[in-house]
């Protein structure tokens, strides 16, 4: 009897325990038996919530247009069920608390990514476009060619475009991500169509930076016919030269040190030949410059007032070329071709100067100086995710002045990179880079055996990593690291055993780390923001420490800063023509080039780190700005206030070379910077041309100069037009115009003298109170372009370039000669650059 009762109690506890399991089994996962009819979706979900007391939520519009089909199941998971039911459709369910809602199915997202490269050569293309227009978003390659553009499943058009390219039209079917590799033909070789078009960025309107392509870049003849990189930058709005000549830049309001000049990612401290009559950037080598003088994203430190990149040729992966010129000023040549056809390929690229074959006369040297650099570079695609280049640049100039003495200096930068694709995202760029720049002087002596050379130099390794996610179409996201070790000669005697005039050394550390993202709202607005973090550790040798025995001992200084830099640039898209923007910049430079003010050419000024002696300089830009670009014109605006710290300057009749306490003789203050810029282009047709006005002032004020008082500097230059034109008349012949006008620049002249030992010693007032006469010069040049069929498929095509320099013979300053000879009435007199100069030139390419 007992074991019944037992046997019936366990038979019931096991009833009510499946009828509690089956009371609390997930709606999803229950098991239901129907059949019914094709009908509308929410009747049938009407009719399954009926027969399973289930609660179905969702928006009847969402549903209202589609069918569900006819359905039987016996013993099914409602999971498949629904599955039957929901198929063809884009909605999708999920089960919330106790109702299972119903929306909206998410498609999934692919990725299209790759290089665009030219057809002709295989050049990676920097800026080109890809497009789609159905969705209306699309991407700009990186400097490296790449690009990555994350949209929904679906079938697109995929517009692929470039400056001086046809585009290119790509169908494509995204269930996957996919590897799009696209080469551009060319639109034409001839000369008139690649000017016509404008020569920057294909959307100037949304870039934050200036793209110049060689094809710009050479239809801009400098001085003797030598076409130049740093003189057509110096034709472009808001970047000033200082004198006639100089290669230096002077960019809202920032002297020449402030500017980050980049050869491949090598920094390059001096970027002159001759003085600054030609840079070291041979246009047969660069294939991409790029300016950032407003907003300056994260990944660019250690300067205040501009970034300048220039991205070296890689070769044509295609076919072997031969190109080169010849003019009044140099000779280049250089050999391009492929390592393995579109895998790899080289460029040699090797320039002289021609001084002394054709005995050109100049102020500042003997016509016997040379100059000289060397370009190369080689690629090689190890497979599609990874690719590895090499370049290098060498220069060097040998000066003699009138007297045989000799001012030797030079650039060298090495750059190893690695490209790898981590996936359809994300990027990186590796780098190794090694620079050296190095200064040798003659120095005065009684005997041949007692003369000692004077050098100064910067040595840098670095070491880098870039990384760019591309989270989606509106939303690009950069970061990466940085360190490089600096070892720095300010000043230093050789060939000879008294070291007692040397300046201290320094060895230092610069690393960063920074975040830099692009976000788009609503197609109208656009935020740019980013946050670099610098350390700088520098090291400074002790020249005042010795033992007992009079030997000096190695001890050194120690100083570390670490400073944030924040950067924010927000744009206002009024329409597809329209922009407004406003941006700030905080920025930190560590290394500071000792100048002295009353040298208009020099490149004997050492550069120095930050130390406990030196602070590093910072600043605040603001600036804001508008653009308009109807049809083939581009109008632009912009203002901008810049407070700059720690400026050095130093004191009056300080002397850079031999002295060992120039750093005691540097005084630091501050300087209030601000300007407006205008500029109207004309992009397209045959008359293409750019008229700009600047606008801006410099002034600083530091303690212990200028009894403190505020005074300009050195390069405050208040007003600058420029006018540059082309006109192609046809195929074969077109004409270029260059104008500029500005005023004088500042200096500092003696009011009175007094003698000392048979020497007249100048008396100074205020600095920089006076200024020279204002400058203005108008150059002319035409260039006749002609093919000569070799073979069948190969041309020598030559371009025949005269022109006159200076053409109304203007007289503009170079600098005032004050002389000390007491015999001599007169004290001071001013020498004059180039006047009218007739030139011719040739280059080719076959």
């Amino acid at each position: 009897m007992v074991n019944k009762f037992v046997a019936l109690l366990l038979f019931v506890c096991l009833w009510q325990t499946s009828k509690l399991y089956a009371q609390k089994m997930p709606a999803l996962e229950q098991q239901i038996s129907i059949t019914l009819k094709a009908d509308s979706l929410i009747k049938v979900l009407t009719k399954v919530q009926n027969r399973t007391k289930l609660i179905f939520s969702f928006d009847p519009d969402l549903l209202r247009m589609y069918q569900a089909p006819a359905i039987h199941f016996v013993n099914t998971p409602m999971t498949t069920v629904l599955k039957k039911i929901f198929k063809g459709t884009p909605l999708t369910f999920a089960l919330v608390g106790n109702n299972i809602v119903i929306t909206r199915s998410k498609p999934a997202v692919w990725a299209i990514h790759g290089h665009v490269h030219s057809e002709d050569d295989g050049e990676e293309l920097i800026g080109a476009t890809v497009y789609i227009p159905e969705l209306k978003v699309g991407v700009i390659t990186n400097q490296y060619g790449f690009f990555s553009l994350s949209v929904p499943e679906g079938t697109y058009d995929v517009l692929v475009s470039s400056l001086g390219y046809e585009t290119q039209l790509k169908n494509i079917y995204l269930n996957k991500n996919i590897d799009l590799e696209t080469e551009l033909p060319p639109k034409t070789k001839l000369l008139h169509e690649i000017e016509v078009k404008q020569t920057i960025t294909p959307n100037p309107l949304l870039q934050n930076e200036q793209n110049y392509s060689p094809a710009a870049l050479g239809m801009k003849a400098y001085y003797a016919g030598e076409t130049d990189v740093v003189k057509a930058l110096q034709m472009q709005n808001g970047i000033k030269a200082i004198s006639e000549g100089s290669s230096g830049l002077f960019i809202r309001g920032g002297n020449s040190d402030q500017n980050l000049i980049l050869l491949d990612e090598a920094v390059v401290y001096n970027p002159s030949h001759l003085y600054g009559l030609v840079s070291v950037f041979n246009p047969d080598a660069i294939n991409n410059i790029q300016v950032y003088k407003d907003y300056i994203p994260a990944n660019f430190g250690g300067r205040l007032s501009s970034v300048i990149v220039n991205r070296m040729a890689e070769g044509n992966n295609k076919e072997f070329h031969l190109s080169g010129g010849i003019n009044m000023m140099s000779a280049r040549i250089s050999a391009e071709g492929p390592i393995v056809k579109d895998k790899g390929s080289f460029i040699i690229a090797v320039r002289r100067s021609l001084l002394d074959v054709f005995r050109n006369k100049f102020k500042l040297f003997n016509p016997n100086s040379i100059y000289y650099d060397l370009n190369a570079k080689a690629n090689y695609r190890l497979n599609k995710n990874n690719s590895v280049y090499y370049s290098l640049y060498a220069g060097q100039d040998r000066l003699l002045s009138e007297n045989s003495f000799r001012n030797d200096w030079g650039n060298l930068t090495s750059t190893l990179r690695w490209n790898h694709i981590f996936n359809s995202r994300l990027f990186m760029n590796a780098s190794a880079i090694y620079s050296n720049y190095s200064n040798l002087l003659d120095l005065n002596a009684d005997t041949l055996s007692q003369k000692s050379q004077w050098n100064t130099g910067v040595r840098d390794i670095t070491i880098k990593a870039d990384y760019t996610f591309y989270s989606s179409p509106v939303n690009l996201i950069k970061f990466g690291l940085s360190s490089t070790y600096h070892q720095f000669t300010p000043g230093q005697t050789k060939n000879k055993e008294n070291n007692e005039f040397n300046i201290a050394k320094d060895k230092s550390v610069e690393s960063a780390i920074y975040y830099n993202q692009e976000i788009f709202f609503n197609n109208s607005f656009e935020i740019n923001f980013g946050l670099r973090l610098g350390m700088f550790q520098n090291a400074q040798e002790r020249l005042d420490i010795f033992d007992s025995q009079g030997n000096r001992v190695k001890q050194y200084d120690y100083k570390t800063f670490i400073n944030p830099e924040p950067r924010i640039n927000i744009s206002y898209l009024l329409n597809d023509k329209k922009r407004l923007f406003v941006t700030y910049n905080r920025n930190y430079q560590y290394l500071q080039l000792v100048q002295n003010s009353t040298l208009a050419f020099s490149s004997l000024e050492p550069w120095v780190p930050a130390s406990g002696k030196i602070a590093p300089q910072y600043t605040d830009l603001l600036s804001a700005g508008y653009r308009y670009s109807p049809g083939n014109y581009t109008f632009s605006t912009s203002a901008y206030y810049k407070k700059l710290s720690n400026q050095l300057d130093l004191i009056g009749h300080a002397q850079i070379i031999q002295n060992p306490d120039i750093r005691s003789q540097l005084k630091a203050g501050k300087s209030d910077v601000y300007g407006f810029e205008a500029e109207i282009n004309k992009t397209e047709g045959k008359l293409t041309g750019t008229l700009a006005y600047t606008y801006s002032r410099a002034f600083r004020t530091i303690q212990g100069i200028n009894d403190g008082n505020r005074f300009a500097a050195n390069y405050d230059i208040p007003h600058e037009l420029k006018l540059s034109a082309s006109y192609v008349f046809n195929k074969q012949f077109s004409l270029q115009t260059f104008f500029t006008y500005s005023t004088g620049r500042p200096l500092t002249l003696p009011v009175g003298y007094y003698r000392h030992d048979g020497i007249n010693v100048p008396i100074f007032e205020g600095r920089n109170t006076s200024r020279f006469p204002d400058y203005s010069r108008l150059d002319i040049s035409g260039q006749y372009h002609l093919e000569t069929p070799l073979s069948k498929k190969r041309s020598l095509s030559s371009i025949i370039s005269v022109g006159i320099y200076n053409l109304y013979n203007r007289k503009n300053p170079l600098y005032y000669h004050l002389t000390t000879d007491a015999s001599i009435d007169q004290k001071s007199s001013l020498e004059y650059a180039f006047g009218f100069f007739p030139w011719i030139a040739y280059s080719f390419k076959l």
